[in-house]
């Protein structure tokens, strides 16, 4: 079982649903133009839906503005992921991080929090849980919900500070996605507080506001793309969204071995394992298979462990003149904008090093530049070495590297 589904769920009253399923939980406040919506799209959802079957039928709601309240919390590697949509707000440990009133907005937050809470910020009564009752699965009339960490000494305080309640635009106005030289470049999202964008399946905040992930993982669950009918989720890794075509032999690389025997980047100031200390070690290089040095999480919160190299793309192919070597492994992109080549770019391991190398793109392969608070666009064909935290954008599409080596 999955952090969010041990969690204790305490409803709070309102109008409107609030249900939990294995990873995932929402709350959608009652509206009267879109109540018959939701009823219909909840009685035609199988009994046990799998996480990513919700989301894509609240895409589909979405994409025809059909849908005018969310929250929803997704489990996923590095923590949670949060979506507020129209009069509903998020809070962690009893502070807003993510309000819906200006438009779609999402955030990762910590699986550290004892408490996250998804309520409508129109109704009073959302803004303390009912403590006796407690939905671990299923649906529930409600206007809010507290997923409660329990603690071994017994359950923390659930008592959440009222916020006020702030009016929902009518339609929000959509923003023009940000160009540099003619390509279209997503940009990541840091404010909790994302500026207004028009009701498109979980689309990412605004471009005027480019600045890069502050926390591990800030990303969109579904696509940055206008409305649109027909969207489908990027599957999970393990999915059916890679294709394998890489061989299972073990790649050997020199490094050393903490204290405690563990295997290591040589580089590495702490082991990567048990995070010991190896400042004071005297180097003694050892040959061992290389193990998982990292990996990426994409906008709508797919992960892939960097074991191997990659292909990216819409459709990708070794046929596309990359090198012979040990092939990498195949991975399908889906991108509804079609700004990702069918080959975009590769993720090569080389040694104890990830290096990304844009394959001729034609809407270019980036590196955000925290430094200079930009985009860097990628040469093509030139190897560049990815460090632990940045953010990566392929045409549209944007992942985070989270490398497994403590430097």
């Amino acid at each position: 079982m999955t952090d969010i589904d041990l969690r204790g769920g305490q409803i709070h009253r309102g109008l409107g649903i609030v249900a939990r399923w294995p990873d995932i939980a929402i709350v959608i406040p009652s509206d009267p133009s879109h109540d018959a919506v939701v009823d219909e799209m909840l009685v035609n959802l199988e009994p046990n839906p799998a996480s990513q079957t919700v989301i894509r039928a609240i895409n589909e709601l979405l994409s025809s503005n059909r849908l005018h309240a969310l929250g929803m919390v997704v489990e996923a590697t590095g923590g949670p992921m949060a979506v507020a949509y129209g009069p509903v707000e998020v809070l962690s440990d009893g502070e807003v991080v993510l309000t819906g009133v200006s438009g779609i907005a999402k955030q990762q937050l910590s699986h550290q929090a004892k408490r996250l809470t998804m309520r409508a910020t129109d109704y009073v009564e959302a803004s303390e849980p009912i403590a006796p009752f407690d939905l671990r699965r299923g649906i529930a009339p409600g206007a809010g919900l507290t997923l409660v960490a329990v603690a071994p000494d017994g359950p923390p305080a659930i008592a959440e500070p009222i916020v006020a309640a702030q009016p929902q635009p009518e339609e929000p106005a959509p923003v023009e996605p940000e160009q540099q030289a003619a390509v279209v470049v997503p940009q990541p999202v840091v404010e909790p507080d994302p500026v207004g964008v028009g009701p498109s399946p979980l689309v990412a905040s605004s471009p005027s506001d480019p600045s890069p992930l502050s926390a591990p993982f800030k990303s969109v669950l579904l696509f940055d793309v206008p409305p649109m009918s027909g969207l489908e989720p990027l599957p999970m890794a393990g999915d059916g969204g890679r294709v394998v075509d890489a061989s299972d032999k073990q790649v050997m690389v020199d490094g050393i071995l903490c204290s405690r025997d563990h295997f290591n980047n040589p580089r590495s100031a702490y082991c990567m394992v048990c995070g010991v200390s190896m400042l004071h070690l005297t180097p003694n290089p050892v040959r061992r298979p290389r193990p998982t040095l990292g990996f990426i999480v994409f906008d709508d919160g797919s992960s892939f462990g960097l074991d191997r190299s990659y292909l990216i793309g819409r459709e990708p192919s070794t046929s596309d003149g990359t090198p012979s070597r040990m092939p990498p492994e195949l991975l399908v992109i889906h991108d509804n904008n079609d700004t990702l080549s069918r080959t975009h770019a590769e993720l090569r391991l080389t040694d104890w090093t990830v290096q990304l190398i844009d394959l001729n793109s034609t809407n270019g392969t980036y590196i955000w530049d925290a430094e200079n608070d930009r985009w860097s666009q990628l040469a093509a064909g030139q190897p560049v070495e990815l460090h632990s935290g940045e953010t990566v954008a392929l045409g549209r599409r944007t992942f985070v590297f989270e490398g497994v080596s403590q430097a």
